[in-house]
C-alpha cells in the first residue's frame, strides 16, 4: 500500500496535469474550488485519472466532498486502507480496493 506521502505526490501530479499547473503549487490546504475554480468536469477527469493510476475505484462523492487537496488525499488513503469505511451504497462499499498491480495479462 502507498504511504500517505506517496499518495499525496500522485494526487498532486494528477491534479496539476489536469489543471495545467505544477505539482509544487499544490499543498494540503489548497482548495481547488476556491483557488483554481475547478469545475465538475475537471474533477471527474481527476477522479478517472486517479482510478487508472492507482487502480482503485473512487467514489465521486469523496472527490466532491473534499475540502482541499489534503482532505482528498486523506479520504483516498482511508479508503485504500480499509474499504469497509466506504460510504454505504457507494461503489467502493461493495468493492475490494487494491493498490497492487493486476496480474500480467489480465487487462
Amino acid at each position: 500500500m502507498l504511504t500517505r506521502e506517496e499518495l499525496a505526490a500522485t494526487v498532486r501530479t494528477v491534479v496539476s496535469d489536469v489543471l495545467g499547473t505544477e505539482p509544487d503549487d499544490l499543498h494540503d490546504r489548497t482548495s481547488l474550488a476556491d483557488e483554481y475554480g475547478i469545475d465538475s468536469l475537471e474533477l471527474m477527469e481527476i477522479g478517472a485519472r486517479l482510478e487508472r493510476t492507482l487502480r482503485l475505484r473512487i467514489d465521486p462523492d469523496d472527490l466532491l466532498s473534499a475540502r482541499d487537496v489534503g482532505h482528498a488525499v486523506d479520504l483516498l488513503h482511508a479508503r485504500a486502507a480499509d474499504p469497509a469505511t466506504a460510504a454505504p451504497g457507494s461503489r467502493t462499499a461493495h468493492a475490494v480496493i487494491a493498490l497492487v498491480p493486476a496480474p500480467e495479462g489480465s487487462a
